[in-house]
């Protein structure tokens, strides 16, 4: 399969979340909250993609620059929140160009794209779902679930048992204590630096 048609079946595969996002959000079967965490939880997985699949370099930026730009209009209409919506992307986006420069390896852009959209997916849900002791804006058991997620991410990534906690430990602390939205920056960046790195 060539390029063009993986990049295709991205769009196909994220315009389908969105759709779907959309009819779930319309029918009530999720708040507003939990769509646009449904899609950070889905559409990291388009990630496998990016860095696996399509080998032109422009085409692997294509993606996340059609997100940023799909996200923003969402935000812009529905009234929702525009800084988690852009800077999860655009957190994609600057991974995905130093991978392309060779400061980052798939297997880092994979392990920090899923980190950020599984594990502050999980983090949204336990906390509104079960949270009972706050840390400021986020509670104590979404950090929880952002930790377990993170750790199981960097397990599967390959990384050891201590590495892997230490890794999910620092994240998850820094999803806690990042100013709203800017997790949705900040989380991703320190993964691929945990990632390569460790």
């Amino acid at each position: 399969m060539n390029d063009g048609l993986y990049m295709i079946l991205a769009l196909l595969y994220v315009s389908a979340v969105l759709s779907l996002s959309a009819v779930a959000l319309r029918k009530g079967f999720w708040s507003s909250e939990e769509a646009r965490k449904g899609v950070h939880v889905l559409v990291s997985f388009s990630v496998f993609l990016i860095a696996y699949c399509i080998s032109s370099p422009f085409l692997r930026l294509a993606g996340p620059m059609i997100f940023i730009v799909m996200n923003g209009f969402i935000g812009y209409k529905t009234g929702s929140r525009m800084t988690g919506l852009v800077l999860y992307p655009l957190s994609l986006l600057i991974l995905t160009s130093a991978m392309n420069l060779g400061f980052l390896s798939p297997r880092s852009l994979v392990a920090a794209s899923l980190t950020m959209g599984l594990g502050d997916g999980a983090a949204a849900v336990a906390g509104m779902r079960m949270g009972e002791h706050r840390l400021g804006r986020k509670t104590l058991e979404g950090s929880e679930a952002m930790f377990a997620v993170t750790f199981l991410v960097f397990l599967l990534s390959g990384e050891n048992w201590s590495m892997s906690f230490m890794a999910a430990a620092v994240i998850a602390a820094a999803e806690a204590l990042s100013p709203h939205g800017l997790d949705n920056l900040i989380v991703p960046l320190i993964a691929a630096v945990f990632a390569e790195v460790i």
